[in-house]
């Protein structure tokens, strides 16, 4: 059996295309959809109400809100199938889904399979984001964990992939990080995993939303989010290796705070008072995180805007820091009215 987790919160406007597209690629498959409101005002109870009554192999679970990591771990706590897969209340799957899953994971014996996506964007263009195939040895998974961010496609997402149970166990992903929760809880599966199938097949459809990235308000408590993000990769990672993978792995620390994280941060800004900027900008350049991870970041970002901007905040030059900003947000904002 495979077991769908969906954590919802809401969602009604999107839940019912994401769990459409499951009832028609589970076919004949046995297969158990949780789905889990995550204390949702909206019409979402309605909706999962109807489908829980009129489909026997959906379950339905309430609860107060607490977060994505909070809810799946809901999830993880019902399901009782040989293989889990997560499933995001705004998304959809191919209706080869299954199909595809049984065959590369339940009929191969797989710990851990990562598949690719279609990443739908706000103008319906659809972009393929294919993994390159490969096969990883407990030994080449070591080495793997030493550069995350290198290989994102692997770590980043929980929705592209397939875990065995087993594997999962006792992990669980960890309810005080807001952002960086699926990398976390993947890190922590290949700790254990003796084997890891990496295929580029693309049966998984991400829509892109005007809130997902660049969301119209101030979110609070994500510096410290962040931290906690950095304090819980540095518990779970073997530090127990040798000066030169050592260095690898700090170098790919600064690349995953600095490179991704930091632009995230800083876009924040954004949506507070101009007055308050400047202070904000440097209580994110004197958190730990960035202090650890600025000595060890020697990388060329491909982006000319964002090696700008990287270079500005680790000389601490915060108006410039502030005045490019400015300038990339106006940017943005001119293009979202075009």
């Amino acid at each position: 059996m495979i077991s769908v987790i969906i954590a919802a919160f809401n969602a009604a406007v999107t839940i019912d295309r994401c769990i459409s597209s499951i009832d028609v690629a589970k076919k004949n498959h046995e297969i158990e959809l949780i789905v889990i409101d995550d204390g949702s005002n909206d019409d979402t109870a309605r909706l999962l109400h109807r489908w829980e009554s009129d489909r026997a192999w959906v379950t339905v679970k309430y609860q107060k809100n607490g977060g994505l990591a909070d809810a799946r771990n809901t999830g993880l706590d019902t399901a009782i199938g040989d293989y889990i897969v997560f499933i995001d209340a705004d998304d959809t799957i191919d209706d080869w889904y299954f199909d595809f899953i049984i065959a590369q994971t339940v009929n191969r014996d797989i710990e851990m399979l990562a598949f690719g996506h279609k990443r739908i964007m706000l103008n319906g263009d659809v972009l393929e984001r294919r993994n390159i195939t490969a096969e990883y040895s407990q030994q080449e998974i070591q080495a793997l964990q030493l550069r995350v961010t290198e290989n994102r496609n692997i770590y980043w997402y929980a929705c592209t992939k397939v875990y065995n149970r087993k594997l999962i166990g006792d992990i669980r992903f960890d309810c005080d990080i807001k952002l960086g929760e699926d990398g976390i809880f993947n890190i922590e599966c290949l700790n254990r995993a003796s084997h890891l199938s990496v295929v580029l097949d693309c049966p998984y459809n991400y829509y892109e939303n005007v809130t997902s990235m660049t969301s119209l308000q101030y979110k609070p408590g994500l510096i410290e989010s962040i931290e906690a993000d950095y304090n819980a990769r540095v518990r779970i990672h073997d530090w127990s290796i040798g000066a030169t993978e050592r260095q690898i792995l700090l170098s790919d620390f600064a690349r995953s705070y600095i490179e991704h994280m930091l632009p995230y941060l800083l876009n924040n800004l954004a949506h507070i008072q101009m007055r308050k900027r400047h202070a904000e900008l440097m209580k994110i350049r004197q958190s730990f995180v960035y202090q650890s991870c600025l000595p060890h970041y020697h990388q060329l970002h491909p982006a000319r805007g964002i090696r700008i901007l990287i270079s500005c905040f680790s000389r601490r030059w915060y108006v410039m820091t502030l005045a490019f900003l400015q300038l990339s947000w106006s940017k943005a904002k001119v293009k979202r009215h075009v």
